[in-house]
């Protein structure tokens, strides 16, 4: 009993003593990287900005701000590294922004860095800055007001409430990796001392092609993702304006191969709410909800069909229609697709379905 004893003493006397073996850091003693940057330098070099917060006993916190230029972003840590008093950790960035100058060029060897760090997560908002991202992260109200942390809950409460589709490094990965499917990301602008979403960046692979912007969205995150909320205004044919509230949105997609050739019919289906009804006539008009829904979803279908044609023409796949026929065409060959991609039949049905006006009708 007292060699049991005297053995299970020592055993935990071992294990405190190997928990002081661990590694451990102090808040306050280094740097923890929040926010990153890039832009092109020119000449095969890219500018750098990483952010990071500066506690002080008894004081509030501010954000510091740095800035390098270099041949790749590790030598862009480096750098700001030998500058720094403690060194820089990666285990809180919450945000990765790249220039659009840069994103031009190519974003996924800066990108792929992010995925060969064990210690960040993939659930780290991107985004493509009209502009510069080094200004933008150096705007001066957000001094005091961590910009890496505002903008990480910008663009969540956006995806989640808003009409920007979701997206982070883990979704970025996948499809860029997907054979059949180009990536998306939001597209954010700096105006005046404020930041501001604009729209989504579509990209070739991992090259920035043009924006889709916010009159855009409402129907664009419907076919790619799913809905829980998100507000759109709609002008009917005689003068109305309707504004509806997305509360749930189902997309299928059905494939249809004729001779090796893929034909595409989406139905898209959006349960939603009344928000705001107001009519070009003074006096009080009773609500046509069916009329209302038809012409809205006709509406949608156009809005769908011209951003799919637009997508043709420039050659990039969002939406995956590519990864779709694929799936279910054991002969795919990608050369083959990219060459039936621009003719590609594409039929929109969008249904719309209003469970509540508010008002009798």
């Amino acid at each position: 009993m007292v060699n049991r004893t005297s053995l299970g003493i020592w055993v935990i006397i071992f294990l405190l003593s190997g928990c002081s073996m661990i590694p451990t850091n102090i808040v306050n003693q280094i740097n923890m990287i929040q926010g990153v940057g890039y832009d092109w330098a020119g000449k095969k070099t890219i500018k750098g900005t990483i952010t990071f917060p500066i506690y002080k006993k008894n004081q509030s916190s501010t954000t510091e701000v740095k800035t390098t230029i270099g041949e790749t972003s590790k030598e862009i840590r480096i750098n700001i590294n030998n500058e720094s008093r403690y060194p820089l950790v990666s285990g809180q960035l919450r945000v990765a922004l790249y220039g659009k100058s840069l994103a031009k060029k190519g974003i996924y060897d800066i990108v792929d860095t992010l995925n060969r760090d064990p210690s960040i997560g993939s659930s780290v908002q991107m985004a493509i800055v009209d502009g510069d991202s080094s200004e933008l992260l150096k705007i001066e109200k957000f001094k005091t007001e961590n910009v890496s942390l505002y903008l990480q809950e910008m663009l969540d409460q956006t995806m989640k409430s808003g009409n920007l589709p979701e997206s982070n490094l883990e979704t970025f990965s996948f499809q860029y990796n997907q054979k059949g499917q180009d990536p998306y990301l939001p597209l954010i602008k700096q105006v005046e001392d404020n930041i501001k979403i604009i729209g989504v960046a579509i990209l070739k692979d991992d090259r920035y092609v043009f924006p889709l912007l916010m009159e855009d969205l409402f129907i664009f995150k419907g076919l790619v993702d799913k809905y829980k909320h998100g507000l759109h205004q709609f002008t009917l044919k005689n003068g109305e304006k309707v504004v509806l509230d997305n509360l749930r949105s189902k997309s299928r997609y059905k494939v249809k191969i004729i001779n090796g050739r893929p034909e595409f019919t989406i139905n898209l289906k959006l349960k939603t709410r009344l928000q705001e009804f107001t009519s070009p006539k003074k006096k009080r008009v009773a609500i046509d909800r069916k009329k209302i829904q038809k012409e809205i979803g006709k509406q949608l279908e156009g809005n769908a069909l011209k951003i799919i044609t637009k997508f043709k023409k420039r050659g990039v796949d969002p939406l995956g229609l590519g990864a779709k026929y694929k799936e279910h065409y054991r002969g795919f060959n990608e050369k083959q697709w990219n060459r039936f991609y621009p003719t590609a039949k594409v039929h929109v049905n969008v249904r719309v379905d209003i469970k509540q006006t508010g008002i009798v009708e």
